[in-house]
Formats: C-alpha cells, sequence, structure tokens
C-alpha cells in the first residue's frame, strides 16, 4: 500500500507543469551557480599561487642586506582557496586574502572581494550552497503543500481511507514520495557539479576531503526530510490549500529572513566591537607601557640586558659573545606578538559572543544551522580563519626570530652593515604553507548547530507521525 501511494504522488508530481518547471529552474540555478563558483575559485586559486611564487622569488632574490632589514622587507603570505569553497563562499568575500609581514608591525587582512561589490552582497552571494539553503526549501512547499488539502478538496482523501489505507501510511507514503522527488533532483544536478569541478580542478581524494563531503550530505539531507515533514504536517492540518501556502511561505520567510538577521542585528547591538583606531592605540599602549603587573619597554629590553649579562658572566654587552642589539629586538617581537594574541583572544571572544546568538537561534530556525555547518565544512566560516590568521602569525613570529638570532649570533655589538648575508639564509626560511584544521576539531565548535539540525530531523517527522490520527478529514 505504501509503494503505491509513493507511485501516486511521483505521477501527480510529474504532471504538475508549474513544480517541475520551477524544479528544472532551482537544478539550473545550482548548476550555474557551481560553474560560476568553480571559475571565480580556479582563477583565484592560480592568482594566489602566482603571487604566493612572485613573493617567494622576491624574498630569495632580495640580495645581500643584514636581516634585520630584510625583516623589515617582508613578505606576503596568502590564504589558500580551499577545495570546497566553490560551492559555499561563507566569509571568504570578507575575511581578506593576504597578509603582509614585516617586522615590529602586524598588518590587518588586504583584499576583501567585499570591498568591490555593492550593497547587494549583504544580501549573499549566489552560490550553489544558497540555492539549497534558500531556494530549494522553497521548491519543498510548491511540491508539498497541497499534500493533504488538495484531496481534502477534491474529495479523494475520504476515498482513500475507505479503500483501507491508514492515515499514517498516507502522510508517511507522500513524505517518501516528496522526498524521493527532491533526491532525484538533487543526486544528478549534484553530481555534475561536485564531480565536474573536482575533475577540471584535479583536486586529490582524501579522507578529509571525503568526510566533508559526507557531513556535508547528511547535513543537507537532513535539511531537506525536515522541510517535507513541515510541509505535509501543516498541509494535513490547514484549512485550505491556500491557507497551508500561506502559512509555509511564512514559516520560510521566517526561518530564511527574519530570525537570520534578528539575530544578527541583536548580537551587533548587545556585543559592539572596538573600533579599528582605538584596537590598534590599545596594543601600542600595552608594547610601550608593559601589559598588567609588567614594566614599561625600555624597562623590559634593561631585564633582558641583565639577564644575559649573567647568563655569560660578562660586564657588558660588548663582552657577549652574540649582538644583544638583536636579541632585544626579537624579544620585542615576542612581547609584540603576545600583546597582539591577547587582543586578538579579547576580539574572537566578541565575535563568538555575537555569533552565539545565531547559534541559539538555529534551534528557532534550521537555515542557521545547516548554514554554519555548511561554511564549516567547506572551510569558509570565522573559524577556520581565525585560524589562518594564527598560522600566519606563528609563521611571522618564526620567521622573524630567525633572522634576528641569525643577525644576533654573526655580527657583535655596534656592528650592523658590516654583516650582510645573501640567499642561503632567505631561501632557508621556509615558505608558509597553511593546514586546514582537521573536520573533528571544526565540528567540535558547531555542536549546538548539530544538536538544533538533529532536532529538526527527530522532531517533525515524529510529532507528523504522532497526529496523523487526527488530523481533519474535511
Amino acid at each position: 500500500m505504501l509503494k503505491r501511494i509513493i507511485h501516486k504522488e511521483w505521477r501527480a508530481a510529474l504532471r504538475n507543469r508549474q513544480v517541475l518547471f520551477f524544479g528544472l529552474v532551482v537544478a539550473a540555478l545550482l548548476l550555474a551557480a557551481s560553474a560560476v563558483g568553480y571559475v571565480s575559485y580556479a582563477g583565484q586559486r592560480a592568482q594566489m599561487a602566482q603571487a604566493q611564487a612572485a613573493r617567494r622569488a622576491e624574498w630569495v632574490g632580495q640580495g645581500e642586506k643584514h636581516p634585520h632589514i630584510a625583516t623589515h622587507f617582508g613578505t606576503f603570505v596568502f590564504k589558500p582557496k580551499n577545495g570546497l569553497s566553490f560551492f559555499d563562499y561563507g566569509l571568504d568575500a570578507y575575511t581578506g586574502t593576504s597578509v603582509y609581514l614585516e617586522a615590529h608591525y602586524q598588518h590587518e587582512f588586504m583584499f576583501r572581494p567585499a570591498q568591490d561589490y555593492s550593497a547587494l552582497i549583504r544580501f549573499g552571494e549566489l552560490s550553489g550552497a544558497l540555492v539549497l539553503q534558500v531556494l530549494l526549501p522553497l521548491l519543498i512547499i510548491f511540491l508539498c503543500f497541497g499534500a493533504f488539502t488538495q484531496e481534502r478538496e477534491s474529495g479523494t482523501l475520504r476515498l482513500a481511507l475507505s479503500q483501507g489505507v491508514s492515515r499514517r501510511q498516507l502522510a508517511w507514503g507522500k513524505v517518501l514520495a516528496y522526498y524521493g522527488v527532491v533526491l532525484a533532483l538533487l543526486v544528478p544536478t549534484l553530481a555534475v557539479a561536485l564531480g565536474g569541478a573536482f575533475w577540471l580542478a584535479g583536486l586529490p581524494w582524501t579522507a578529509d576531503l571525503a568526510t566533508r563531503l559526507a557531513l556535508l550530505a547528511l547535513s543537507y539531507a537532513g535539511y531537506f526530510f525536515g522541510f517535507v515533514c513541515l510541509c505535509v504536517l501543516v498541509s494535513a492540518w490547514a484549512s485550505s490549500s491556500r491557507n497551508a501556502l500561506l502559512a509555509l511561505l511564512t514559516i520560510w520567510i521566517t526561518f530564511s529572513i527574519v530570525v537570520p538577521k534578528t539575530a544578527a542585528a541583536l548580537g551587533d547591538n548587545l556585543y559592539t566591537l572596538p573600533s579599528m583606531q582605538a584596537y590598534h592605540q590599545a596594543i601600542d599602549r600595552d608594547v610601550d607601557l608593559g601589559l598588567p603587573g609588567d614594566t614599561t619597554k625600555a624597562g623590559r629590553r634593561a631585564r633582558l640586558v641583565r639577564a644575559y649579562l649573567r647568563r655569560y658572566h660578562a660586564d657588558s654587552v660588548q663582552q657577549l659573545p652574540l649582538n644583544m642589539e638583536w636579541m632585544a629586538s626579537q624579544a620585542g617581537e615576542d612581547y609584540l606578538d603576545r600583546v597582539q594574541t591577547l587582543h586578538r583572544d579579547s576580539l574572537r571572544l566578541v565575535l563568538e559572543r555575537q555569533n552565539r546568538l545565531s547559534t541559539y537561534a538555529s534551534f528557532l530556525a534550521p537555515y542557521l544551522a545547516v548554514r554554519n555547518l555548511s561554511m564549516a565544512l567547506t572551510g569558509t566560516d570565522l573559524s577556520t580563519s581565525l585560524d589562518f590568521q594564527r598560522q600566519a602569525s606563528a609563521y611571522r613570529l618564526g620567521f622573524m626570530r630567525q633572522l634576528h638570532h641569525d643577525a644576533a649570533w654573526h655580527s657583535t655589538y655596534g656592528q650592523f652593515y658590516e654583516y650582510h648575508p645573501g640567499a642561503a639564509l632567505w631561501a632557508s626560511i621556509r615558505d608558509f604553507s597553511y593546514q586546514l584544521p582537521a573536520v573533528e576539531s571544526t565540528l567540535r565548535q558547531y555542536r549546538p548547530e548539530l544538536l538544533a539540525l538533529l532536532l529538526w530531523v527527530v522532531v517533525l517527522p515524529l510529532a507528523l507521525h504522532r497526529s496523523t490520527r487526527r488530523f481533519p478529514l474535511t
């Protein structure tokens, strides 16, 4: 009986030209968004690789000079494009693509693509993820809103029940039929989009990539299944097809627009970020005057000199076996990194508090849960961006330390221009290579979203299952 119901609903869906047309439009948009995303991804990936190679060549070929001058010559590092970022752009347009690393100062990220866009960027870029998160639920609504109301209005509902079909069988037959239609539309479309992109990009098939793809598929599959159950449930209790459609469209607008925008506005108003000027002024103040409980910049330098004099049993810096000037310079870089880390962590806490409202709102709007999980799995979320900043900062500190220590051990106090190494030293500085966090560590930060999506998948089918005995027949 269940199979008959499924076959009957499939035939009805195929005969509905409006649903069929809208489904083809969604599939075409998904393919177009994936194609445009891949072209943009491939172009940015090639540009970054070319720029990274050019900066590396400039660094190695900078000629003979003092290592400290080389720290001011500096270099650029670039945030690599993740293989799945063509599907979900996430925050990549806002977080910047490169950062300049030099001595005495930690620069902000530059070349944010959103700076070149119009105000329409606030509504989101057309990507494969946006099509699945926003437009496909709209297709599900138009597919399912008349699941029971149309049969009730035409009188076929009582006829079906009189043939021995239970209400529960009828409800689940419709759910499985509509869900099968959605999967029949999505699976081949996504196979073409993702498979074509992976083949063109030549991406290596790794366990991490397979895990991310599997979790993405499960997240979206659960998201769509919950929407199908919601639509059938509303249709079962609505008094007419018109009221069912109106109620479902209201829910869709609430999920996709009202709740996300409200949560973002509340987070911004409740937890205000400091201005860029105030942020940098606080860092400069802590570097000059010292962190709470610490001494000033001059006091820290004097303390460092005394420590080295005691270690080498020397009476003056001229008697030390190393150039104290460059050890002091590196100590300043270490302290700057410490101050920067503290202020960056403070800023991260404010951002986390802002995003926490969005996280809690995902229990009201599953769109937020699947959106955040999608960005996390594609490596385009805020957490991944902050991790890249941490790795870039650690790289900067590492190559500053290597150069300053080389200068300290190959020159004496008071010397500067006398020591000027060449390409061998510059080549010994490893090139920057960003490592994406493991998917397990990423998902630990998104446990509330996972729970919200799990509740969405469990509660709605359970509500539909328990309420089928009581929905009205007229």
